[in-house]
């Protein structure tokens, strides 16, 4: 009896390294876009993540290319460990090219299949209330070439599933590798570090980390009506900032 206890902890503890809370609010980005004088259509593939006031974080690079993608369709799983599928369309809501940061509404959901749903529907009514929650200040882990660094990793459209690296050897990811991460949420253990954006003068490791991503979405918030009637961020943004959560 002892025996099979232990087994069935075993495989309990199993399943929660490989599915850690984050991995449900993780999504895969698709952007349409027009390409003059060609009858075939430009795609580009990315990630992104779920945060609060149901928004969603991706790099820019994907969805935006000198102007906004034609179409953005988002896919996630219902449930760990089942395939992934259509959640929504989305259009661009804030958009910063120097950080590689955009900022995604979600809209136009769909059932699994891409078919879009009457309003309202059930997965618009949960979706802004499964997220993760960015609003808390960001510990700035050092990037140390040792820290174990996690991310989620598609398993040819039927799951998604966490991998780990140490950040020495996220380093020394070939450049295609890289490309295919763009928009990635990574994490240190359920701690955000950051965006997987493209490397540039100002983020040659290509990270935009907790910190600056919350720095553009104050800022957005303080100085334009983009975020007007998005409460989380409204209050966040405006609390002093030895008030503000911690995580």
């Amino acid at each position: 009896m002892a025996k099979i206890i232990l087994g069935i902890m075993l495989v309990f503890l199993s399943a929660n390294a490989k599915y850690p809370d984050w991995l449900q609010y993780g999504v895969k980005v698709i952007a349409e876009f027009d390409v003059p004088n060609k009858s075939v259509q430009q795609y580009n593939e990315g990630y992104g993540l779920i945060i609060n006031d149901g928004l969603v974080l991706t790099s820019a690079s994907i969805v935006f290319e000198g102007k906004r993608a034609k179409d953005i369709t988002l896919y996630h799983t219902e449930a760990l460990g089942q395939p992934i599928a259509c959640l929504s369309h989305a259009r661009i809501l804030a958009v910063n090219d120097n950080l590689d940061l955009a900022v995604l509404v979600a809209e136009r959901f769909t059932d699994i299949y891409c078919n879009v749903l009457p309003e309202p529907n059930f997965r618009e009514l949960s979706f802004g209330k499964n997220y993760f929650n960015l609003l808390l200040l960001p510990i700035d882990l050092p990037l140390d070439e040792r820290l174990e660094i996690s991310y989620f990793k598609e398993h040819d459209w039927s799951q998604f599933l966490r991998e780990k690296i140490v950040f020495g050897d996220f380093l020394e990811l070939s450049q295609k590798e890289k490309e295919k991460l763009r928009g990635m949420p990574l994490f240190v253990e359920n701690e955000f570090l950051g965006l997987k954006i493209k490397e540039s003068k100002t983020h040659s490791v290509g990270i935009l980390t907790h910190r600056e991503i919350l720095g553009f979405l104050c800022e957005v918030e303080r100085e334009t009506s983009v975020l007007k009637g998005r409460q989380d961020f409204n209050v966040f943004c405006n609390t002093p900032l030895d008030l503000q959560s911690t995580p």
